[in-house]
């Protein structure tokens, strides 16, 4: 393979010698050059890899951080590559050290050296990495979320059962329909849990007053999430402000309210308070705690009197005590990764009577200005001269779906199955095509690069990035790379066409 001119007779002799493997790329992130120790790695020949977009060898949400560090590493930002992974053709990450350096030839030009050490050889016979404890714990955890999808999944099949008898009157019908999305709407939420517990949910902080957070949820879910159980609220006034995200917030009194539901059955009582408490007490506790002070936020379950019983542990909550040793429940796990997020912290108490606590610590405010909102793409009016989508996604199912309620709404749908064929048609039909609506997961050629390639052919194209990934600032990446829209899978049909339809309002 022939390297750049003006680098050619440079590296020629070390890239045909090297064991270790290279890449070589453009400004764009194109491959130019590998050798063959980088070819042998990845699991493609030379040929396959020159002239692909360098993000080919990522998973498809990570092609769109890697573009963006791409991009930023050209510049002169040396640490922005640092976290790149690469995977192998067959979908299985590499397991290699990888470092990328700048190189500028002699007409100017600056490229991207990658250097890859493929370490699958040297650790054979090398134990485990990771602790005998943390495996442990991953394979309990996994098995207790298999179970979960697993009883989600039964759900959904006898319901389906149902919708094929066509005896059942339209107040069933309605059951079955209305049990399978709600079924459909916890495994999505068992996900989001999942994914918590690696921080990959983007945050968006506000300022924000505890008191009057915790009236507002209960306002409006504390009828659905505690349902028979007695919900008192005695919050302090004046207490200073903290910075949280809203939505992952609501998850942690969601998932600690439904906990609560769980321990103390119907008759159960939940006292929430708040104070102010000074950073050297919580200290006590948290060796990590840094914060001058933090608003506590408590919320003490008290069980009925037939859950008491009287053990080894006098005045404790038998029940509660049990929960708490656990130390693998899912949703108190997201809590914790959710505070840790948020520089705060999570205490559960079982010894404080018969009762169980949860104390919430997160670190108060003084007059600090909020963090700014990341630059949202705005959308520009876009002229209604043909109402027509071309529409990408390799599930043929939710593809059909997805065509039937835009036909059925006065659009045109052009459909492809994949990177290449979605390229291939907008291409032939980019003077028809008012809006490309695309999944990031696709075969061939992922959504991202074909979502470049129609970028570089047309680049004021309108484009609608789907993902059911939830790769951290994967959306505010998306509309900085020139996307108007982002839509976070699973979906409703009635969400999807509201995201379709604001592309589509003729200029007045």
């Amino acid at each position: 393979m022939t390297l750049p001119a003006g680098l050619g007779g440079l590296l020629t002799e070390f890239w045909t010698r090297s064991t270790i493997g290279l890449c070589l790329t453009d400004e764009r992130g194109i491959i130019l050059s590998v050798n063959a120790a980088f070819a042998e790695a990845s699991g493609y020949t030379m040929e396959e890899l020159a002239g692909l977009h360098i993000m080919r060898l990522s998973a498809a949400e990570a092609a769109v951080r890697g573009s963006v560090a791409h991009t930023a590493f050209i510049a002169g930002d040396d640490a922005a590559t640092a976290e790149n992974t690469y995977l192998h053709k067959s979908g299985r990450p590499l397991f290699a050290h990888v470092s990328d350096t700048r190189l500028r030839s002699l007409d100017g030009k600056t490229y991207r050296l990658t250097t890859l050490l493929d370490l699958t050889r040297q650790a054979g016979g090398v134990p485990q990495l990771r602790q005998h404890q943390q495996a442990e714990n991953f394979t309990a955890l996994a098995a207790d979320i298999s179970n979960d999808f697993n009883n989600l999944l039964s759900i959904i099949l006898g319901y389906t059962a149902f919708l094929q008898d066509g005896t059942l009157d339209t107040n069933r019908l309605n059951t079955a329909v209305g049990g399978i999305d709600h079924a459909v709407r916890r495994a999505a939420n068992l996900i989001r849990q999942t994914l918590h517990l690696s921080r990959r949910e983007e945050l968006c902080f506000q300022r924000v007053a505890v008191g009057e957070f915790v009236k507002e949820f209960f306002r409006m879910a504390g009828e659905t999430i505690t349902p028979g159980i007695e919900v008192s609220l005695d919050l302090a006034e004046d207490l200073p402000p903290v910075s949280l995200d809203p939505q992952q917030f609501h998850h942690v009194l969601a998932n600690l309210g439904q906990k609560a539901r769980e321990l103390t059955g119907d008759g159960g009582r939940i006292l929430f308070t708040t104070r102010l408490v000074e950073g050297a007490e919580v200290r006590t506790k948290f060796s990590d705690a840094r914060e001058p002070s933090y608003v506590s936020l408590g919320l003490c379950v008290e069980p009925t009197a037939k859950a008491f019983v009287e053990g080894e542990r006098p005045g404790s909550w038998d029940a509660a005590v049990r929960f708490v040793e656990r130390r693998r429940d899912l949703s108190v796990l997201v809590v914790h990764s959710i505070m840790a997020s948020h520089r705060g912290h999570l205490e559960i108490d079982s010894f404080s009577g018969p009762r169980l606590v949860f104390r919430l610590y997160l670190p108060a405010l003084a007059d600090v200005v909020s963090a700014a909102e990341p630059p949202v793409a705005v959308v520009e009016s876009v002229a209604a001269k043909e109402r027509t989508v071309l529409l990408v996604d390799d599930e043929d199912t939710l593809l059909q779906a997805l065509s039937f309620l835009l036909t059925r709404n006065g659009f045109t749908v052009i459909k492809a199955r994949d990177g290449v064929e979605a390229v291939d048609e907008f291409i032939r039909n980019a003077h028809r095509i008012s809006l490309v609506v695309i999944d990031l997961g696709l075969p061939r050629m992922s959504g991202w690069e074909a979502f470049l390639k129609i970028k570089d052919h047309s680049p004021q194209v309108n484009a609608l990035i789907m993902s059911g990934h939830l790769e951290a600032n994967l959306k505010t990446e998306i509309l900085r790379a020139g996307a108007k829209g982002y839509l976070q899978k699973p979906f409703a049909m009635s969400e999807a066409l509201a995201e379709v339809n604001r592309f589509f309002k003729t200029v007045t």
